[in-house]
C-alpha cells in the first residue's frame, strides 16, 4: 500500500468522523434538548461541509488545488465546530460536546499538517517557521484567553485587586505583547507558503 493511498484512507476515514459527528450535533440541536438550538444549526451543516470535502479529496473525486481544499476545509471546521460547541454547550452540557469537540480539533491538525506538507515538502526550515509562528500563535491566544474564558476568572480578580491603574496598565501590555505575538505568528506561518509558491513543486526541491 502507497504512502498517498494510505493518506487517501485517512483523509476517507477521518472525512466520514467528521460527517457523523455533524449529524449528531445536528440531531441534538434539534431534538435533545426539546427547543432548537439554533446557533448549532448553522454552524454544523459548516463542520459536514468540511468532511464532505475531505471525503471528496479521499475519494479522488477533488484532484485540482487539494492543499487549498484541505485548508479550507480545516479553517471551516475549526471554527465553526469550536463556535457549535461554545453555542450549545449551555443548553445541552459538555458530556457529548466537549469530547467531539477534541475529536474534530484532532482531525483539524492531522488534516492541517498533511495540507502543509503537500506544499512545504520536507524543507526542515520552512517547518521549523511554520511551527514556531503556531507557538506564538497560540501564546497569543492564550493571552487573548485571559479576558473571556471562565477559568480565568481567578487571574482577572487579581488584576483588579491591585486597583484600576495598575490593572488598565498590565492590561495595556497584554494587549502589545499579543499583538507582538500574533503579528510574527501570521508572518511566521504564511512565509513559508509564500516561498513554496514561489518555489514550484515542493517535490523538486532538497530537503533543508
Amino acid at each position: 500500500m502507497t504512502r498517498n493511498h494510505k493518506a487517501n484512507l485517512g483523509l476517507i476515514g477521518m472525512g466520514g468522523i467528521l460527517c457523523l459527528s455533524a449529524l449528531v450535533g445536528l440531531v441534538l440541536a434539534t431534538v435533545s434538548a426539546g427547543t432548537l438550538v439554533w446557533p448549532m444549526l448553522l454552524f454544523e451543516p459548516i463542520v459536514l461541509g468540511g468532511g464532505l470535502v475531505m471525503l471528496a479529496v479521499g475519494l479522488g473525486l477533488q484532484k485540482n488545488s487539494v492543499p487549498m481544499a484541505l485548508a479550507t476545509a480545516v479553517g471551516c471546521v475549526f471554527v465553526a465546530g469550536f463556535l457549535s460547541t461554545v453555542a450549545g454547550r449551555n443548553t445541552l452540557g459538555s458530556t457529548i460536546l466537549v469530547p467531539m469537540l477534541g475529536i474534530r480539533m484532532v482531525i483539524v491538525l492531522v488534516v492541517a499538517i498533511q495540507a502543509a506538507w503537500l506544499v512545504l515538502g520536507p524543507d526542515a526550515h520552512a517547518w521549523k517557521r511554520l511551527v514556531l509562528g503556531a507557538v506564538l500563535l497560540a501564546i497569543g491566544a492564550g493571552i487573548a484567553a485571559i479576558g473571556f474564558i471562565g477559568p480565568a476568572k481567578p487571574v482577572r480578580d487579581y488584576m483588579l485587586s491591585m486597583g484600576g491603574f495598575i490593572a488598565s496598565a498590565i492590561a495595556l501590555v497584554l494587549f502589545i505583547v499579543f499583538l507582538v505575538l500574533v503579528s510574527a505568528g501570521v508572518h511566521l506561518v504564511v512565509r513559508p507558503f509564500e516561498i513554496a509558491a514561489a518555489s514550484g513543486n515542493p517535490e523538486d526541491r532538497p530537503a533543508a
